[in-house]
């Protein structure tokens, strides 16, 4: 299997050319906030449907992270005993924390297809797998979110993907309107596509959580816990010959 870089690299060189091309230090670093443990309101406390719902759509085929625990073992856990799992996710949001054993990864190398050149980290592509908990607890903050999204029109009226029942098919039938629609009308119509690299890697922190803070249209618990989650996370990079030593992401 191919990695980056030369066939005199050590293992530490390659792993430190990868996490410099891949994981730029961030330019926007989070200040941690106290540690305060807020009551939850009714409304706010993660109950068993929404558990239920979220190991519903868990494959018990998706590859493992690094604590090697199936989505099935949690599937039997919660259905024998429904609240084990609805008081471990709802500690965490109390608090306003991801605990540090939770942010740790796998980065599994993969060369991308039809390069020319496979000594450059640019022809590789990184698959991070993360622990089965981790995703279970993100997947029940982030459908919260999109609620409030709903609630408070907090995206914008074009966005088709992420968001539930709104998909691609949605955006290939808006576009195939808009294309029509211009022809009745006798104009000349084109289409650009634009491929935004790196994206998600240099979303400014601070003003992100400006946004949710904002005018208190996100609760404080969700904020605390997106600042927490974002903040000292480990990845440990899989290829051959690799020392799967824990690297820092800013």
């Amino acid at each position: 299997m191919r990695i980056p870089g030369g066939p005199n690299d050590s293992p530490d060189q390659t792993s430190q050319n990868i996490m410099e091309h891949f994981f730029l230090p961030s330019e926007d670093p989070i200040s941690p906030r106290p540690l305060l443990r807020k009551e939850l309101v009714d409304s706010d406390h993660v109950t068993t449907g929404e558990v239920s719902e979220t190991l519903e759509k868990c494959s018990n085929k998706s590859a493992l992270g690094p604590d090697q625990v199936l989505y099935e073992v949690w599937k039997n856990i919660h259905r024998m005993e429904g609240m084990i799992i609805p008081k471990l996710a709802e500690d965490k949001l109390e608090w306003g924390i991801h605990p540090p054993m939770l942010k740790e990864s796998t980065g599994i190398i993969l060369p991308k297809p039809g390069k020319k050149d496979y000594m450059d980290c640019a022809s590789f592509r990184i698959i991070v797998l993360m622990q089965t908990f981790s995703k279970i607890v993100e997947q029940i903050i982030n459908k919260r979110l999109m609620a409030i999204a709903y609630k408070e029109d907090m995206y914008c009226i074009n966005q088709t993907g992420i968001l539930p029942q709104r998909s691609t098919v949605d955006a290939a039938l808006s576009l195939k309107h808009w294309i029509r629609e211009s022809q009745f009308a006798g104009k000349k119509t084109s289409t650009v596509y634009l491929d935004i690299k790196g994206g998600f890697d240099n979303v400014n922190y601070s003003k992100l959580l400006d946004l949710l803070g904002g005018e208190e249209r996100v609760p404080r618990y969700l904020v605390d816990w997106i600042s927490n989650f974002i903040q000292t996370r480990q990845i440990a990079l899989a290829y051959p010959g690799s020392s799967r030593t824990l690297n820092k992401v800013d």
